[in-house]
């Protein structure tokens, strides 16, 4: 087994190659228009990447979900649903991740809706108050 040093260092190692595929995912999907659809790529993509899971079902230390749900529905042997494990957590994180992500997209929206109008009434009333004069 592993020390927790071990495990520290390979997250480290890990984190910097996720970080690497993130930007060059970002260089791919900056020409997108839709800033929804580009955000909610990559936060699905991060979300897959970075989602942890027990890397042992014995053992406390963590790993990414990604490739505990490959190494147990693919190598190993048992009774089919090996990719359950690290798949559940990235499909709940990122179903969670992309509805907090559409309510912040929702409050944001009406926030600027309200400033722009509070500002055309302001402009209104300026224009206004400049024409009696």
């Amino acid at each position: 087994m592993y020390s927790a040093e071990n495990y520290l260092w390979g997250w480290v190692a890990y984190s910097t190659g996720a970080l690497c595929l993130l930007f060059c995912l970002w260089l791919l999907v900056r020409k997108i228009s839709i800033a929804a659809i580009r955000h909610s790529i990559l936060l699905l993509v991060t979300v897959a990447l970075f989602t942890p899971v027990t890397a042992y079902r014995d053992d406390p230390h963590l790993a990414p979900a990604f490739f505990v749900s490959l190494y147990e529905g693919l190598l190993a042997s048992g009774d089919g649903l090996g990719f359950q494990r690290g798949l559940a957590p990235i499909m709940a994180l990122g179903f969670f991740s992309l509805f907090f992500y559409t309510l912040l997209r929702i409050i944001v929206w009406r926030v600027k809706k309200r400033r722009a109008q509070s500002r055309s009434k302001a402009e209104t009333k300026a224009a206004a108050a400049t024409n009696t004069d």
